[in-house]
């Protein structure tokens, strides 16, 4: 999908929350906002429905659904109940929040019939499937990135070699990266490369069914810097956050070592990893500027360097 395209479908997102109305539910006043009013459709929907599976549906933390159902309760919106596990209490909607609800009906209805007055029976249901199958891939894509495991690499040797083998038909068979077999050799010389400060320092992702779908190692170069080497991730996963989760676990180790300069080596036909390093603070820099125990392999012929604490800042709003 191009980036036009994904402008357009953006944008287009925008209006429709604007013209359905849903920023016009904020009631500053009463303390509601949309969350508030998901919550109390969801509840009306699902009785005797639970916080925590109240919090799955909206896709809100047990603390923040927590919140938003103490304050529809207090306003007399919900009522709880006692359930099955008395740790958790079974929520239903009031008389008071059943005609909230059919004012918030009355108000959406009138929305989409005023606009489906400008379209055919056959537009009104092209556009009903659509944001349905839209609906339905914003979710599997969710699923997906959440089935997604980060792992540290331990003493298994099968394990070193599975990872390399996923690294090799990355840069051999997809890229034609000329590489030795010396090239990943680190990987299964893990306690050289990685191993320090009582902790192996290079993890791996994998898939629901416990594939390798990715990697990235922390080598310590001196007291302050270290080098990001084997971020790679498999061609069915690019694009779902596996890069961030793996460069999240990677920044958060080198804070907790205290480095503060992160360097890495890449190879220029690797133009989609280049414009993901420089997304998160990277600046490219020549090979004259690397740290004298940089150790540069062979293939790599463009460099960069970040400082922790930026990474850190810019990856935040990426999995929050």
């Amino acid at each position: 999908m191009d980036k036009e395209s994904i402008l357009r479908l953006r944008q287009s997102s925008r209006k429709l929350i604007r013209e359905l109305g849903m920023l016009q539910l904020n009631q500053a006043k009463s303390g509601r906002t949309p969350q508030h009013f998901h919550a109390l459709i969801e509840i009306e929907k699902t009785p005797d429905i639970t916080v925590s599976k109240l919090g799955q549906l909206l896709l809100l933390s047990t603390s923040a659904t927590s919140r938003i159902v103490d304050s529809l309760i207090k306003q007399g919106l919900v009522v709880s109940g006692e359930g099955i596990d008395k740790r958790e209490k079974k929520l239903a909607i009031s008389d008071l929040g059943q005609f909230q609800i059919e004012k918030i009906d009355e108000f959406s209805n009138a929305k989409i019939i005023g606009a489906f007055e400008f379209l055919t029976p056959e537009e009104q249901e092209q556009i009903i499937n659509s944001i349905q199958k839209y609906s339905q891939a914003l979710e599997k894509s969710r699923v997906l990135r959440e089935q997604v495991k980060i792992r540290t690499l331990s003493t298994s040797r099968t394990l070193r070699k599975q990872i390399i083998s996923m690294i090799e038909n990355i840069q051999i068979n997809e890229f034609s990266i000329p590489i030795s077999s010396e090239v990943n050799i680190g990987i299964l010389r893990a306690e050289e490369e990685y191993y320090y400060n009582n902790t192996y320092n290079f993890w791996y992702a994998i898939d629901d069914k416990g594939a390798i779908i990715g990697s990235i190692g922390l080598k310590k170069i001196d007291s302050t810097t270290a080098e990001i080497k084997k971020l790679f991730v498999v061609k069915d996963y690019r694009g779902k956050g596996v890069a961030q989760k793996l460069l999240n676990m990677l920044v958060k180790s080198a804070f907790k070592h205290e480095f503060d300069g992160l360097y890495l080596g890449t190879v220029n036909k690797l133009g989609a990893a280049q414009r993901f390093y420089q997304k998160y603070g990277f600046s490219r820099i020549t090979e004259k500027q690397l740290p004298p125990k940089f150790e540069k392999c062979h293939v790599d012929t463009d460099f960069f360097k970040g400082r922790v604490k930026d990474v850190v800042q810019m990856l935040k709003p990426m999995l929050e």
